[in-house]
């Protein structure tokens, strides 16, 4: 029973006093209850007012946030990094300058956010309602998945860790796989390219030297230096296995080995 039903309650009990009873005695009794009400009603707004105040105080004076109007929510950061937890349940984390807005009814008749800046994404798994990216530019459709979405950056990036995600971008579609990347540079120029421990098969049947290690180049988006005495120098075989493996195997015929110089260049060499 709320406030105001339990006043109207003690009201009706009072008008059921007997007539006879001290007039006096009622007076003092109404007293009591008034001074009560006052106090309850003061008790009341406080209750009301403190969380109000508190998260008032929160979204103009904090570095980051989330605000709810009506059916739409933004989550934001400024100068930190972030992780929100979304209504369905899907964990975001926030770079810092991101910005992430959910459409009405999110998670009724769709998932649909638009976003923008940079950050990791884990969807939480719902095959009913996609969860739907807009990211001023591209979209990116998903099931339930965990990837890197970088939107600020002059090269437009997805990068799924798990799960499955389909990029629409310029009338185009893309499907990517684990530890596959999805990149558009300024120019609008799409790649996809697999992380350097991806198990990939490689048709190398009556293929140039030279042609191979551009495909390797291509499939992991890395830099390979080699002997170009071998580069018309013609291969046979299918390779599966990861960057190093495929590299290792083409290079064999030639006693070439591998030497790791970074993260996105190898070199060929005796």
């Amino acid at each position: 029973m709320d406030f105001e039903n339990q006043w109207k309650s003690v009201k009706e009990e009072n008008r059921k006093m007997k007539d006879s009873a001290d007039q006096r005695i009622w007076n003092g009794l109404e007293n009591k209850i008034r001074s009560r009400n006052n106090t309850k009603r003061l008790l009341w707004a406080a209750a009301v007012l403190l969380p109000l105040f508190t998260v008032i105080t929160f979204l103009t004076a904090g570095s980051e946030s989330n605000s709810s109007h009506d059916d739409l929510m933004v989550f934001r950061t400024e100068k930190k990094q972030k992780e929100f937890t979304l209504p369905d349940g899907s964990r975001i984390t926030l770079e810092p300058e991101s910005e992430l807005k959910l459409a009405e009814n999110f998670g009724k008749k769709g998932r649909n956010v638009s976003f923008k800046g940079k950050a990791f994404f884990s969807v939480a798994k719902n095959k009913a309602l996609p969860f739907i990216i807009d990211a001023d530019g591209f979209k990116v459709k998903v099931l339930g998945t965990k990837f890197l979405l970088d939107q600020r950056s002059e090269d437009k990036k997805v990068y799924l860790k798990e799960g499955k995600v389909k990029i629409d971008y310029q009338g185009r579609t893309t499907f990517l796989l684990p530890k596959e990347t999805w990149l558009a540079d300024k120019d609008g120029t799409e790649k996809h390219f697999y992380d350097k421990d991806v198990v990939r098969t490689f048709d190398f049947n009556e293929v140039k030297f030279g042609q191979a290690i551009a495909q390797l180049e291509k499939t992991y988006n890395i830099s390979i230096t080699y002997p170009q005495q071998y580069q018309e120098n013609v291969i046979n075989g299918d390779i599966t296995g990861d960057l190093y493996k495929a590299a290792t195997t083409i290079g064999f015929p030639f006693s070439l080995k591998i030497r790791k110089e970074s993260e996105h260049h190898i070199i060929l060499e005796k």
